[in-house]
């Protein structure tokens, strides 16, 4: 029986490796390749694999892992900033399509049930997907990044009503004691989230991590996902959602990054299996003898979900290259959808005939979703260009927070974030002028009642870079995590001011030639500042000097930053191993009963001996420099010693009496 299991999933691992390596030469995305592995290795395929349970408890698992890490970027606090985007914008998305789904599917087939429940399924999208794509992009974190998963965020909440909904369906088979049981539980698992975010779950990571016992952590961590996933099953509720919940739970906590880096391996490859197993339930034949109306179907879900996802950018203001973007990256049926399927099934409600259209159209749309986002980012650059050239104005172009000032020199700072507002900051006090352009409405409202000179403008359009008076400007910050965008904006400022200093934010270093090409003076990236950092605070902690680590970390940046541009003569950079070979400054501290305490320099010899040489010595805040030979020492004297680290290692032996 185990080897039985075993061959099975070795088949699968096997068999996605060779689809997902040949879709990668071909610049497939892997989810694509798991979906036709999973289609082509099931019973409507060579049906290689015999047991489908196994193999779907496991995808179950897998799913459950993947909602957990979602779960982790988005805490109770996080969804509470993301704002109307969430509540607001979600329920637009949600209801509108499951409207229009239940209209159509009413006026074909006469069921309400099956019509409503239809619309269900088709409004939830893939948050596996989606979000999967967005991270290996780095968008997660851009505006149009934030509002694409404010919208994936409540269609996964709403899973909660949807299965409290649909034994309601069920002709006949479910009554209000029922209904008001499953809510009851449902609002009872979202209070036990909110508690156990508030005072469980910290207390827990907190006292495993004083173990300093990296397995116990990794089992506390699975025994919170999985346990709660179990519990939210218990309550008739899907494992997944209760893994997404149990993510939250934990994302408020200081550990949550550890948890994300312990965690990924498990899911990665358990999530996989989750992929493969959707495209086992596809009857191939079906698909292939009826591909005129899984495309039609497919078509029909995309022109609904298209617009109904992008409704809410528009209902808010946001520019409409916004809503093209995330209508058509929020196009698919979602993995909730098979869940709340599953759960359906379960119940004693199906589709009926149009299961296998339903699902082939499902995983159509989902295999499509890289296709469809990239359409969407060139139909988005269309329509920029379309704007540009034809001069007219949009939503972006208007300023309804007043006017600037008339200033010249100044600097123009786009995006108001973390790195925004310390430059401003720093700016203000130090007298220099500047301006600034968020696509934030509620950052601008915000700062804009506490006197910034903000506004509200999509920084790619002339007309708004001109009312931020860009012409007169002196330099200009993108600090915005938008790669799109930026380079959007970048050539455009250039055309508009030749003379105007362009630094650019960035957060991968393969990012910043083609900002440079575009005319950027200088691009700043995350990735490289952050090693940066710790190259400094190592060389720091090994007591090379302020002086050295500056030099040290200007030639790195310097060298760096020439190689990326493709500059051939590179700056020299001195052998900092020659130089702490010969010469290296350490600090010792004098132990209470220490032998050489009360001892001078020259009893002990110490340079005569070691080689070394104490050059200043700290005593109760006082600093002695260049201690004579009668110095006397004492205990808690703080020593600084220079030479090489062989002379360093005697002379700390001999203070300390070994010698």
């Amino acid at each position: 029986m185990i080897g039985s299991y075993l061959q099975d999933i070795l088949i699968i691992f096997a068999g996605s490796a060779l689809v997902v390596f040949l879709f990668g030469k071909i610049r497939i995305p892997s989810i694509v390749g798991f979906l036709v592995t999973g289609g082509l290795l099931g019973p409507s395929g060579f049906s290689l694999v015999q047991d489908r349970e196994v193999i779907e408890v496991l995808a179950e698992i897998g799913v459950a892992l993947l909602l957990f890490t979602v779960g982790l970027e988005f805490s109770m606090t996080k969804i509470i900033q993301m704002g109307k985007m969430v509540f607001i914008g979600g329920s637009i998305q949600v209801l509108v399509t499951i409207g229009i789904v239940t209209v159509g599917m009413y006026l074909v087939f006469g069921q309400f049930e099956l019509a409503v429940f239809t619309g269900m399924l088709v409004s939830l999208s893939s948050t596996a997907v989606v979000l999967k794509l967005l991270m290996d992009k780095g968008e997660v974190h851009t505006k149009q990044g934030a509002d694409i998963t404010s919208l994936l965020v409540f269609q996964d909440m709403a899973v909660i009503p949807m299965m409290l909904i649909t034994p309601m369906l069920v002709g006949g088979k479910a009554d209000v004691s029922e209904f008001i049981k499953m809510g009851g539980t449902g609002l009872l698992l979202i209070f036990a989230v909110v508690v156990g975010t508030k005072w469980v779950v910290p207390w827990v990571l907190h006292e495993t991590v004083k173990t300093r016992n990296r397995e116990l952590f990794v089992i506390v961590v699975l025994i919170l996902s999985l346990g709660t996933a179990h519990l939210s099953h218990l309550v008739g509720l899907s494992l997944a959602l209760g893994a997404f919940l149990a993510g939250m739970m934990i994302s408020d906590s200081e550990y949550s990054h550890q948890v994300v880096a312990d965690i990924l391996p498990f899911r990665d490859s358990l999530n996989s299996l989750f992929f493969v197993s959707i495209g086992m339930l596809l009857d191939l034949h079906y698909a292939i003898d009826n591909i005129g109306l899984v495309l039609i179907l497919s078509i029909c879900v995309v022109l609904v979900k298209f617009p109904a996802a992008a409704l809410p950018s528009v209902i808010f203001k946001y520019p409409f290259r916004f809503g093209i973007v995330t209508g058509l990256s929020l196009s698919q049926i979602g993995e909730f959808s098979f869940i709340l399927l599953q759960f359906g099934k379960r119940i004693g409600l199906d589709l009926g005939d149009i299961y296998q259209p339903f699902l082939a159209a499902a995983v159509l749309t989902m295999g499509s979703t890289p296709f469809m986002m990239k359409l969407g980012e060139k139909l988005r650059d269309i329509w920029i260009d379309h704007r540009s050239k034809s001069g007219k104005k949009d939503e972006a172009d208007a300023s309804p927070f007043g006017v600037y000032e008339k200033i010249k020199g100044h600097v123009v700072i786009i995006g108001f974030g973390l790195n925004g507002q310390n430059l401003a900051r720093v700016l203000k006090a130090t007298g220099i002028s500047y301006n600034i352009l968020e696509m934030n409405p509620a950052t601008v409202r915000k700062f804009a009642a506490l006197g910034e000179p903000i506004h509200y403008g999509d920084a790619t359009r002339e007309r708004v870079l001109s009312h931020a008076g860009i012409e007169t400007a002196r330099v200009l910050v993108v600090a915005i995590s938008d790669p799109a965008m930026e380079r959007r904006v970048v050539p455009l400022a250039r055309q508009m001011n030749h003379a105007l200093h362009i630094v650019a934010r960035m957060k991968y270093v393969t990012e910043i030639e083609p900002l440079l090409r575009l005319g950027a003076d200088e691009v700043i990236t995350e990735e490289f500042e952050t090693s940066i950092e710790i190259l400094a605070h190592v060389l720091h902690v090994f007591g090379v000097t302020n002086e050295v680590v500056g030099q040290q970390v200007e030639s790195v940046r310097s060298s760096a930053y020439m190689m990326l541009r493709s500059v051939k003569e590179k700056p020299e950079s001195p052998d900092y191993t020659a130089i702490t070979e010969k010469f290296t400054i350490v600090t010792y501290r004098l132990p209470s009963q220490c032998a050489s305490s009360g001892k001078t320099l020259k009893e002990i010899s110490l340079h005569e001996k070691s080689g070394a040489m104490v050059i200043a010595v700290e005593r109760q805040g006082t600093t002695i420099a260049s201690p004579q030979p009668d110095f006397e020492l004492k205990t808690g004297d703080v020593l600084h010693l220079a030479g090489n680290s062989r002379q360093l290692n005697k002379a700390v032996d001999m203070i300390a009496g070994k010698e």
